[in-house]
């Protein structure tokens, strides 16, 4: 039986997700997007993380881990490109961040990526047998 979402959270692999705002894109199969997160460490540490954003939990298309720094007190934008899957749907994206490969956060986009798939056709030559 799937679990109750409540209205501004959800869990995932017995970790609380947070809502993270963001756009509300549709993109075509196969091109590379990046996303751009700005991350923010309030602590009085310095830390190493690791980040990672994928669409679904089946990871259809994953950016890959991504390694950034955070001085204490300090924030920057990080990278995540991402190829889109060759499959048409409506996926929810995901972003998880680690230190030491514990999630330290676990965040969910408030709209998802919808992928699309348009016609198109290429014609070689025109030949007369």
């Amino acid at each position: 039986m799937a679990e109750e979402r409540e209205p501004e959270q959800i869990r995932r692999d017995k970790k609380q997700i947070r809502w993270v705002d963001s756009e509300d894109p549709t993109f075509e199969g196969g091109i590379t997007k990046t996303a751009v997160a700005t991350m923010s460490n309030p602590t009085a540490k310095a830390f190493n993380y690791t980040a990672e954003l994928y669409l679904d939990v089946t990871k259809v298309a994953s950016s890959g881990v991504i390694a950034f720094t955070l001085a204490p007190g300090t924030q920057q934008p990080v990278s995540f490109p991402l190829t889109m899957p060759l499959v048409e749907g409506d996926f929810p994206v995901y972003l998880d961040v680690l230190v030491g490969g514990v999630v330290v956060g676990a965040f969910q986009a408030t709209e998802n990526v919808v992928i699309v798939i348009s016609p198109e056709i290429v014609i070689g030559p025109i030949t007369w047998n």
